[in-house]
């Protein structure tokens, strides 16, 4: 009868038995936020859906206006940026490490960016993976591009508004993106600002096994970013209560520059996502005298960044350089609709 063998296994640590705890923890809250974006898709694309026809869904038809809002504006946020740095992990972890792939210039990060279906809120912690591999003006370049072209907004675009439109949204927000990189860029080496970029997760106490965790360091970077998504939050909560577009439809918009210069202002702060900007267009440039110049002001202005994501910026870039990218939009956006104006 052999004798039986003592057991050599040794126990957990507290160390070890949090470390699980942590993975476990952390994959069920993910995997919750994605089911939840995958019914919440599939649900507003099976009714017919968007941000502009949402009135008609029974959610927003059941709750007060202002819980509606609270909801657009926090909870949607929060989901949104919790896939773009779950991405940007995952970027890191299996694809941006592959050279070869890696956007090294502003040509291959404005493709880049046109191809991923990601808002000005979810771009933001997605190029954390992109610090000190390449300049800042790839990086802004990405930033400006990802939200203001995509497969989907294209289609949307050519579909909804003609060919005209479509063309010149795709030639314009190239310049939109490579020329914001150029400036942001002369203005950190003007005014001497380095060290851009703090979405780094991990400090002198960081847990390699957690490290190595993309879901954990999902995690780990969200609860560091938070009081900005709730800031930005809050922002984007009271401007949608004023909801300035409801004004714009009785507005006179033949008077020039006056009228782009509006747009633009309004259409910065503005949470603008996948083409809605394109179906908001539509009616005004069908019922107004909405000139076309104006209209790719509005696009690329309300596309490129909004209140929240320039909460975010500011975290990222820096107060100093975030205002230089968007008073370089607004710049570029009366310039570019003047031109517009002038060929067409």
């Amino acid at each position: 009868m052999s004798e039986l063998k003592p057991n050599t296994t040794k126990p957990l640590t507290p160390r070890a038995i949090q470390t699980a705890k942590d993975q476990r923890n952390a994959r069920i809250f993910i995997f919750s936020v994605l089911i939840l974006v995958v019914a919440h898709t599939l649900y507003m694309n099976m009714m017919g859906f968007t941000s502009l026809t949402h009135d008609a869904c029974v959610v927003y038809k059941t709750v007060p206006r202002w819980f509606f809002q609270f909801y657009e504006s926090f909870l949607e946020l929060f989901v949104v940026v919790i896939l773009g740095i779950l991405a940007g992990v995952l970027l890191e972890k299996y694809f941006f490490k592959i050279k070869r792939f890696y956007p090294k210039n502003q040509l291959l990060a404005f493709v880049y960016g046109s191809i991923l279906p990601v808002c000005s809120c979810g771009v933001v912690p997605l190029v954390e993976s992109m610090q000190r591999k390449t300049s800042l003006k790839v990086i802004v370049t990405f930033i400006v591009a990802t939200p203001l072209l995509n497969p989907y907004i294209i289609s949307v675009s050519f579909a909804v508004l003609g060919f005209k439109y479509g063309m010149l949204r795709i030639v314009f927000s190239f310049f939109t993106a490579i020329i914001t990189g150029y400036v942001v860029q002369y203005a950190a080496k003007l005014l001497k600002l380095d060290g851009v970029g703090n979405y780094k997760a991990c400090v002198s106490d960081c847990d390699p096994v957690l490290d190595r965790d993309p879901f954990v360091k999902t995690m780990k970077m969200t609860k560091k970013i938070l009081p900005y998504i709730l800031f930005a939050g809050t922002m984007s909560f009271i401007f949608a209560l004023i909801n300035p577009k409801q004004y714009l439809e009785t507005l006179n918009f033949s008077a020039e520059p006056w009228a782009t210069m509006l747009l633009t202002l309004v259409g910065i702060p503005l949470y603008v996502c996948n083409g809605t900007d394109v179906l908001f267009l539509k009616p005004l440039m069908q019922y107004t005298d909405l000139s076309m110049g104006a209209a790719i002001a509005f696009s690329l202005s309300s596309s490129a960044v909004c209140i929240s994501s320039i909460v975010m910026l500011a975290k990222y870039l820096g107060v100093k350089l975030t205002a230089v990218l968007t008073a370089t939009i607004f710049i570029l956006m009366l310039l570019f609709s003047t031109l517009i104006n002038l060929i067409f």
